[in-house]
C-alpha cells in the first residue's frame, strides 16, 4: 500500500563499522533503502565490500540522509557501481505529498559531509544511476571520481570536492562531471553543478557532456565551479559548435553563457588539497 504504516520510516542506522560483507552474495550491500521513507546513514565506517555501501534502490518517498560516513575499498567484487549508488527506474505512489492521498510525489534526499574514496573497480564515488532524481549533494571529499548523471533529473551537487578523477577511465569516467544520456522531456533536466572544487591529475577535459551542441544547449546548469589542472596546460571544455566538435577554451566556452564565475587555475600540492578536505569536513551544520 502506499500509506505510511506499511513502510519502514524514521529509520537511523549510526556509528556501525561495517566491512568485510558480500560472503556469499555479491549483489549487496550493507545499507540497502528499498521501499522505505527517511532513512539517515549516519557516521558510520564502511570498507571491503564486494559492491557498494549504501544503495538506495528506488525513489519511493525519499527523504533520506546519507552523511558523515567515511567509505571505502567498494566494488572489490563487481563493476559498474560505486560507494553510494542509487537507482529510481520506476514510480511509485504514496501518500508524501498529502496523508492518504496518493501521489508520485518524491521528496528531495541529501548526501552530505562524507569521505568516499573511488578506488577498486567503483566508477564514481556517488553513483546517480538508472533514473535518479530529487537529490542534493553536498560537502562530499569525493576521491578518484566525478558527478555522474545517468538518465535522471533534477539533482543539485554544491560544495563538492572532487580528487583526481581523471584516474578513472571506464564508461566515460575520468571528469568532474558526467552528463549521460539526457533526454529531453525525460531526463537531463533541472540538473545543476555549482561552487564546487575538481582537481584534475593529468587531464585538461573536466567535463563529459553528452550530445553537448551549442546551435541547442542541453547541458546541467553550471557556474561558479573551481577548477584546477597540471601546470602548463590549457583546459579543453569539449561541445559540437554547429555540429563539429570542438575543444573550447573558458573564454569560449562562457561566451555560450556557461560556467559564469568558473575559473581554472594550475593545480596545488597534494598537501593544500587534503587540507581542504579536513576543512570542509570539520564543518558542523
Amino acid at each position: 500500500g502506499f500509506t505510511v504504516t506499511s513502510q519502514p520510516i524514521n529509520t537511523l542506522i549510526q556509528s556501525n563499522i561495517m566491512h568485510e560483507t558480500g560472503i556469499y552474495v555479491k549483489q549487496s550491500a550493507p545499507v540497502l533503502i528499498a521501499v522505505s521513507r527517511s532513512v539517515s546513514v549516519i557516521g558510520n565506517l564502511m570498507f571491503n565490500i564486494p559492491r557498494a555501501a549504501v544503495n538506495i534502490n528506488d525513489g519511493f518517498y525519499g527523504n533520506h540522509t546519507i552523511s558523515w560516513n567515511v567509505m571505502f575499498n567498494t566494488v572489490r567484487e563487481t563493476s559498474d557501481h560505486g560507494p553510494i549508488n542509487t537507482w529510481d527506474r520506476q514510480p511509485f505512489l504514496t501518500d508524501g505529498r498529502q496523508t492518504g492521498v496518493p501521489s508520485l510525489w518524491q521528496h528531495q534526499s541529501y548526501i552530505h559531509h562524507n569521505l568516499l574514496f573511488n578506488n577498486y573497480n567503483s566508477f564514481y564515488p556517488i553513483d546517480h544511476d538508472d533514473g535518479s532524481c530529487f537529490y542534493e549533494d553536498s560537502y562530499n571529499f569525493q576521491v578518484y571520481g566525478g558527478k555522474k548523471n545517468y538518465l535522471g533529473h533534477s539533482k543539485m551537487d554544491h560544495h563538492e570536492i572532487y580528487v583526481y578523477p581523471d584516474t578513472k577511465s571506464s564508461q566515460g569516467t575520468g571528469v568532474c562531471i558526467a552528463d549521460q544520456a539526457p533526454q529531453r522531456g525525460s531526463s537531463g533536466w533541472n540538473e545543476t553543478w555549482i561552487y564546487n572544487t575538481c582537481v584534475l591529475y593529468s587531464s585538461v577535459v573536466p567535463y563529459n557532456l553528452w550530445y553537448c551542441e551549442t546551435d541547442d544547449l542541453f547541458v546541467p546548469y553550471l557556474a561558479d565551479n573551481q577548477i584546477y589542472i597540471p601546470s602548463d596546460k590549457s583546459v579543453q571544455f569539449q561541445c559540437k559548435v554547429h555540429g563539429i566538435s570542438k575543444n573550447l577554451s573558458l573564454e569560449q566556452w562562457q561566451s555560450y553563457g556557461l560556467d559564469r564565475g568558473t575559473v581554472v587555475q594550475t593545480a596545488p600540492n597534494i598537501q593544500t588539497v587534503i587540507q581542504w578536505g579536513r576543512n570542509m569536513l570539520k564543518t558542523t551544520v
